[in-house]
């Protein structure tokens, strides 16, 4: 009974080692490279060739020239493009998911992530097809692009190897989201109201200068008495005087444009506003007074800018703009 328990464990050890001997080593070749994997060798891989290994043969023997370095070579800038990128800041790349690459740097006080993501990938035998877009976010917040980008590569592999063949840079424009779309509109609506800011720093820097130098007369609600021929002329076409000889209009831009309130001789007072020709629009009013100090009011209809309005900044003086 003993041999016997002897010999059944003997077996048992041997068909253990026999097991141990025959199972899969954990040094065996890695997996082919996929297309994606290639996309991010191309232009992440620390090797000086791993863009070129990637480019089909004739594409190499045009465009790259014995002697050439950075500076001179295009293939070779465009090579180093995700090198700099992981100097500049945190880049991490994933070979599976919905997203290819992320970075994140910090750009000032703004933290600034940027995000490539995988719209398509279409693998159909020995070729690929990868459609990217880009997104950018500062601060946590998306920021608006008028125009997504989107970059389209074509693989063919050749022995194992998968190179680049095509390269196509799209625009996406989608005209049917009504995000993208709610982000035309803030843009444009951003810009009318830096404008109209602008305008109304002007006309009050234009103001404490006007006056400074004419005490007799103190501020004015003429345009034409407040700038140079030079700026007026310029202005013509914006701002026009009615009736009322003190009121000036603009509604090139979105905004309606007053200056008012340059009673007395001298005059101690003026008020310039800029509201919104669409007061459902939603967007800021601006105003200035003899103060100097521009403010802006959140859907306001100009009334209550001046004593209500939260400080924009204070209007410099124009020392470039000559008098009559």
């Amino acid at each position: 009974m003993r041999n016997a328990c002897f010999v059944l464990m003997a077996a048992f050890a041997i068909s253990i080692a026999s097991t141990a001997q025959t199972s899969p080593s954990t040094s065996q070749t890695p997996p082919p490279q996929t297309a994606r994997q290639a996309v991010i060798e191309m232009f992440m891989g620390k090797s000086p060739d791993a863009f070129l290994k990637h480019l089909p043969s004739v594409a190499s023997q045009a465009l790259v020239r014995k002697g050439e370095n950075p500076a001179t070579s295009m293939v070779q800038k465009i090579s180093m493009l995700g090198q700099q990128l992981a100097a500049q800041g945190h880049v991490q790349t994933f070979d599976e998911g919905p997203t290819l690459l992320v970075s994140e740097q910090e750009e000032g006080k703004r933290k600034v992530k940027t995000e490539v993501i995988i719209e398509r990938d279409n693998l159909m035998g020995e070729s690929d097809e990868i459609e990217l877009s880009i997104h950018v976010y500062n601060d946590g917040e998306p920021e608006f692009l008028p125009v997504i980008p989107r970059l389209i590569f074509t693989l063919t592999q050749e022995k194992d190897i998968w190179r680049l063949t095509e390269a196509t840079l799209a625009a996406h424009v989608p005209l049917t989201d009504p995000d993208y779309l709610r982000g035309v509109r803030r843009k444009e609506d951003e810009s009318e109201e830096n404008m109209a800011s602008s305008r109304v720093n002007m006309i009050a820097a234009a103001e404490i200068r006007y006056a400074s130098t004419r005490a007799d007369h103190g501020y004015s609600c003429k345009l034409t008495e407040l700038f140079a021929r030079t700026v007026a002329a310029e202005h013509s076409d914006q701002v026009s005087e009615t009736e009322n000889p003190g009121l000036g209009l603009d509604e090139s831009s979105g905004y309606r444009i007053s200056l008012t309130g340059c009673s007395g001789n001298p005059s101690s007072k003026f008020q310039v506003l800029a509201v919104p020709t669409d007061s459902d629009a939603g967007m800021k009013t601006f105003c200035a007074d003899e103060t100097g100090m521009v403010r802006f009011e959140m859907n306001g209809k100009g009334t209550s800018c001046l004593t209500r309005g939260q400080i924009l900044y204070q209007a410099a003086t124009v020392s470039t703009v000559e008098a009559d």
